[in-house]
C-alpha cells in the first residue's frame, strides 16, 4: 500500500491500486480514472499527476513522485499499513463536473474532502 500524505507531510490514508483506505484500514473511496468517488458513488475530486484535487482545483493530498501543485512538505515517515477491509462493490459512478483550473496552492484537507462521501 502507498501511503497518502497531507498538506503537513503526514500520511492521511492509503492508496492500493484504486482503491483508498483509512488509516485503521476501512474502504474510504475508489478511482475510477483519473476520478475520485465515494461509496456512493459521489465524485469527490480529482487524482492526477499524483495529486489529489477538490472540486476547485485545490491539492488536499499527495502520494510520492507528485507533481505540478504546491511545494510539497517533506513527507513522514509511514507507519506500518493496516490489513485492509474488503472493498464494497462499486457504485454507479456520477457525471464527473468539469474539472476545476488546478490552482498552485492547497485546497480543503483530506478529512472534509472523503467527508463529501458521507
Amino acid at each position: 500500500m502507498q501511503p497518502i500524505f497531507d498538506a503537513e507531510g503526514k500520511v492521511v490514508a492509503w492508496l492500493r491500486g484504486s482503491d483508498i483506505f483509512h488509516l485503521d484500514g476501512q474502504h474510504a473511496a475508489v478511482l475510477n480514472n483519473m476520478n475520485v468517488y465515494g461509496h456512493g458513488g459521489d465524485h469527490l475530486g480529482v487524482f492526477s499527476s499524483r495529486l489529489f484535487r477538490d472540486h476547485q482545483g485545490g491539492v488536499v493530498a499527495f502520494v510520492k513522485g507528485a507533481s505540478g501543485g504546491p511545494l510539497l512538505p517533506i513527507p513522514s515517515i509511514p507507519p506500518i499499513p493496516p490489513i485492509p477491509t474488503i472493498p464494497p462493490t462499486p457504485a454507479i459512478p456520477s457525471i464527473p463536473p468539469i474539472a476545476a483550473i488546478p490552482k498552485i496552492g492547497w485546497g480543503i484537507n483530506w478529512s472534509q474532502f472523503v467527508a463529501q462521501n458521507l
